[in-house]
């Protein structure tokens, strides 16, 4: 997956690898004015100034051209969406993704060790998350310790 357009929804980790380790032209988007801050300074201190494009948008609705980018990436955001619009944001993610989208979301387990049981955010169906991304083409799911990965190729 080297030098494509990448959209990384939630601000985290993955723009700094994919920018830095990958050659990729990455646009992170945070509905968080201080996650994007936090994640700006993460990239400055990473040499990466520039390289990543951070923006402040709402993944249910943000707002790009169909097929803006080539990947579109949710690496555990789609528990901090509200459970009512986490079929919007599949939907808009497929819509902007030229090429596939990438869904990596906490399983049970993983919920429970990084929110626990006292937690506002509600865990993800991931059966519910892999039959509505199998409406929209072929899925490919990988299981882990703590995380799930869906591959939703177009």
């Amino acid at each position: 997956m080297r030098d494509k357009t990448l959209l990384d929804v939630g601000a985290g980790p993955l723009a700094i690898i994919a920018a830095r380790d990958f050659n990729c032209r990455v646009t992170t988007t945070e509905i968080s004015e201080d996650a994007i801050k936090d994640a700006e300074q993460d990239a400055a201190k990473e040499g990466l100034t520039g390289k990543i494009k951070f923006e402040r948008r709402d993944a249910t609705s943000p707002g790009y051209p169909r097929g803006s980018f080539d990947v579109v990436i949710s690496y555990g955001a789609l528990h901090h969406i509200e459970p009512a619009k986490r079929g919007k944001f599949i939907q808009e993610a497929y819509r902007i993704a030229a090429e596939k989208v990438i869904i990596a979301e906490l399983n049970e387990e993983g919920f429970n060790k990084f929110h626990g049981s006292s937690s506002t955010l509600k865990a993800v169906d991931l059966d519910w998350l892999e039959q509505e991304l199998n409406l929209l083409g072929k899925v490919e799911r990988y299981s882990g310790t703590l995380m799930d990965v869906y591959v939703l190729c177009r």
